[in-house]
Protein backbone atom coordinates (compact mmCIF):
# COMPACT_ATOMS: atom_id res chain seq x y z
CA UNK A 1 0.00 0.00 0.00
CA UNK A 2 2.69 2.20 0.54
CA UNK A 3 4.09 1.86 -3.11
CA UNK A 4 0.30 3.12 -3.99
CA UNK A 5 0.14 5.89 -2.16
CA UNK A 6 3.95 7.10 -3.75
CA UNK A 7 2.75 6.83 -6.84
CA UNK A 8 -0.58 8.51 -5.58
CA UNK A 9 1.20 11.30 -4.20
CA UNK A 10 3.32 11.53 -7.57
CA UNK A 11 0.05 11.62 -10.03
CA UNK A 12 -1.56 14.21 -8.00
CA UNK A 13 1.64 16.58 -7.91
CA UNK A 14 2.07 15.98 -11.59
CA UNK A 15 -1.75 16.67 -12.32
CA UNK A 16 -1.60 19.71 -10.32
CA UNK A 17 1.48 20.93 -12.04
CA UNK A 18 -0.42 20.43 -15.40
CA UNK A 19 -3.58 22.14 -14.12
CA UNK A 20 -1.66 25.32 -12.71
CA UNK A 21 0.32 25.31 -15.47
CA UNK A 22 -2.27 25.54 -17.95
CA UNK A 23 -4.67 27.64 -15.57
CA UNK A 24 -1.78 30.34 -15.55
CA UNK A 25 -1.54 30.19 -19.30
CA UNK A 26 -5.27 30.64 -19.93
CA UNK A 27 -5.00 33.84 -16.84
CA UNK A 28 -1.92 35.30 -18.46
CA UNK A 29 -1.29 34.88 -22.13
CA UNK A 30 -4.99 33.87 -22.62
CA UNK A 31 -4.37 30.64 -24.40
CA UNK A 32 -7.13 27.85 -23.17
CA UNK A 33 -6.86 24.58 -22.95
CA UNK A 34 -9.63 24.46 -20.63
CA UNK A 35 -10.79 21.08 -21.11
CA UNK A 36 -7.46 20.00 -20.38
CA UNK A 37 -7.03 21.92 -16.94
CA UNK A 38 -10.22 20.70 -16.13
CA UNK A 39 -9.23 16.91 -16.48
CA UNK A 40 -6.16 17.81 -14.46
CA UNK A 41 -8.04 19.44 -11.74
CA UNK A 42 -10.55 16.09 -11.82
CA UNK A 43 -7.14 14.02 -11.29
CA UNK A 44 -6.08 16.03 -8.61
CA UNK A 45 -9.52 15.56 -7.04
CA UNK A 46 -9.34 12.10 -7.42
CA UNK A 47 -5.81 11.79 -5.99
CA UNK A 48 -7.24 13.80 -2.72
CA UNK A 49 -10.24 11.62 -2.50
CA UNK A 50 -7.96 7.92 -2.93
CA UNK A 51 -5.71 9.28 -0.48
CA UNK A 52 -8.15 10.67 1.93
CA UNK A 53 -10.34 7.61 1.54
CA UNK A 54 -7.37 5.24 2.27
CA UNK A 55 -6.49 7.15 6.12
CA UNK A 56 -9.70 7.26 6.86
CA UNK A 57 -10.45 3.47 6.30
CA UNK A 58 -6.82 2.70 7.38
CA UNK A 59 -7.01 4.67 10.60
CA UNK A 60 -3.93 6.30 9.13
CA UNK A 61 -4.17 9.48 9.66
CA UNK A 62 -7.86 9.40 10.23
CA UNK A 63 -8.26 13.11 11.09
CA UNK A 64 -6.09 14.11 7.81
CA UNK A 65 -8.19 11.62 5.64
CA UNK A 66 -11.67 13.16 6.88
CA UNK A 67 -10.49 16.93 6.12
CA UNK A 68 -8.89 15.57 2.58
CA UNK A 69 -12.09 13.75 1.35
CA UNK A 70 -14.37 16.91 2.59
CA UNK A 71 -11.86 18.97 0.73
CA UNK A 72 -12.30 16.39 -2.38
CA UNK A 73 -15.76 17.46 -2.25
CA UNK A 74 -15.72 21.12 -2.59
CA UNK A 75 -12.86 20.96 -5.01
CA UNK A 76 -14.89 20.16 -7.99
CA UNK A 77 -17.71 22.20 -6.83
CA UNK A 78 -15.47 25.22 -6.62
CA UNK A 79 -13.69 24.88 -10.07
CA UNK A 80 -17.19 24.59 -11.86
CA UNK A 81 -18.41 27.67 -10.32
CA UNK A 82 -15.62 29.70 -10.36
CA UNK A 83 -16.23 31.63 -13.47
CA UNK A 84 -19.74 33.18 -12.17
CA UNK A 85 -18.52 33.71 -9.07
CA UNK A 86 -17.69 38.08 -8.83
CA UNK A 87 -17.90 38.49 -12.24
CA UNK A 88 -16.01 41.60 -13.58
CA UNK A 89 -13.30 43.63 -12.37
CA UNK A 90 -12.99 41.81 -8.98
CA UNK A 91 -13.12 38.33 -10.67
CA UNK A 92 -9.13 37.99 -9.66
CA UNK A 93 -9.97 37.74 -6.51
CA UNK A 94 -11.52 34.49 -7.51
CA UNK A 95 -8.78 33.56 -10.05
CA UNK A 96 -5.90 33.93 -7.38
CA UNK A 97 -9.07 31.89 -4.58
CA UNK A 98 -9.04 29.25 -7.38
CA UNK A 99 -5.71 28.69 -7.98
CA UNK A 100 -5.17 28.37 -3.91
CA UNK A 101 -8.11 26.19 -3.37
CA UNK A 102 -5.83 23.61 -6.32
CA UNK A 103 -2.30 24.17 -4.35
CA UNK A 104 -3.95 23.36 -1.28
CA UNK A 105 -5.52 20.25 -2.92
CA UNK A 106 -2.41 19.32 -3.91
CA UNK A 107 -0.41 19.48 -0.67
CA UNK A 108 -3.20 18.02 1.07
CA UNK A 109 -2.32 14.68 -1.21
CA UNK A 110 1.50 15.24 -0.44
CA UNK A 111 0.81 15.72 3.42
CA UNK A 112 -2.07 12.94 3.97
CA UNK A 113 0.10 10.42 1.59
CA UNK A 114 3.41 11.10 3.84
CA UNK A 115 2.07 10.50 6.94
CA UNK A 116 0.49 7.26 6.29
CA UNK A 117 3.70 5.92 4.74
CA UNK A 118 5.47 7.37 7.74
CA UNK A 119 3.34 5.73 10.11
CA UNK A 120 2.95 2.55 8.01
CA UNK A 121 7.18 2.38 8.40
CA UNK A 122 6.92 3.29 12.06
CA UNK A 123 4.71 0.06 12.46
CA UNK A 124 7.03 -2.09 10.24
CA UNK A 125 10.07 -0.86 12.09
CA UNK A 126 8.05 -1.50 15.28
CA UNK A 127 7.73 -5.23 14.36
CA UNK A 128 10.80 -5.86 13.77
CA UNK A 129 12.61 -4.63 16.70
CA UNK A 130 9.88 -7.19 18.59
CA UNK A 131 10.69 -10.20 16.37
CA UNK A 132 14.48 -9.79 17.07
CA UNK A 133 13.96 -9.24 20.64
Amino acid sequence: MSLFMRILMWAGQLAGIGAVTLGLLRWFFHISFLEIHMLFGVLVTLALLTAGSVAVFTGRPRALGVIAVVFALIVPVFGATQMLILVGDFHWLIQVAHLLVGATAVILIERTCKQYIQIKQKKATGKETVQAS
